[in-house]
């Protein structure tokens, strides 16, 4: 088998990539203890368990401010960093749910943000971000179709049978835009 230094090297290269991404995500996790650690001593808050990552661990362990009560129905609340709005954000969890676990709750500002949670629950889910227009305007690329021939068409028949074949894609349009405004449904 021939010598594959090149292939040794980047092994060696993708190691230390590896290696690097695991130190700096560590790192981070420890800065965000921190975060949260500091931010809720300034509101005098002092946690059953603090937040933490312990040496080489690239997770963050949320701080513990109360723990949930099920006969009275309060959510347990936890401190977590938000990397979004690089703020803490309260986490909440209780057991009686179906769904047991720790769920995102409101930023924490003050204490009474705790206390509000406790009884709140969960934050509502957002609504997922939709990609491209948030409505069709299909007339207008009805029109759009009819108005446009291909560059290629050389010959007159060809290009009357393209003009056709647009008519009729804008005459389908019309009608599912006319459809979608009747029925309600796009």
């Amino acid at each position: 088998m021939p010598e594959q230094k090149w292939l040794d090297d980047a092994e060696a290269a993708y190691e230390r990539r590896q290696k690097a991404d695991a130190t700096r995500k560590a790192l981070a996790a420890f800065d965000h203890a921190e975060n949260i650690n500091g931010a809720l001593g300034k509101l005098g808050i002092i946690p059953i368990t603090p937040a933490a990552a312990p040496d080489g661990c690239t997770a963050l362990t949320p701080a513990l401010l109360v723990e949930a009560n099920p006969e009275e129905e309060l959510y347990g609340v936890h401190a977590s960093w938000d990397k979004d709005e690089r703020k803490v954000r309260l986490l909440l969890d209780h057991y009686w749910d179906e769904y047991p676990g720790l769920r995102p709750g409101r930023l924490l500002t003050t204490v009474d943000d705790v206390v509000l949670a406790r009884r709140e629950g969960p934050a509502a889910k957002p609504e997922p971000k939709r990609t491209g227009p948030a409505t069709w305007d299909l007339r207008k690329i009805a029109e759009d179709a009819a108005r446009t021939i291909p560059s290629d068409v050389t010959s007159h028949d060809a290009s009357e049978i393209t003009q056709l074949l647009s008519g009729l894609a804008a005459a389908v349009l019309c009608l599912a835009d006319t459809v979608s405004g009747t029925c309600g449904r796009p």
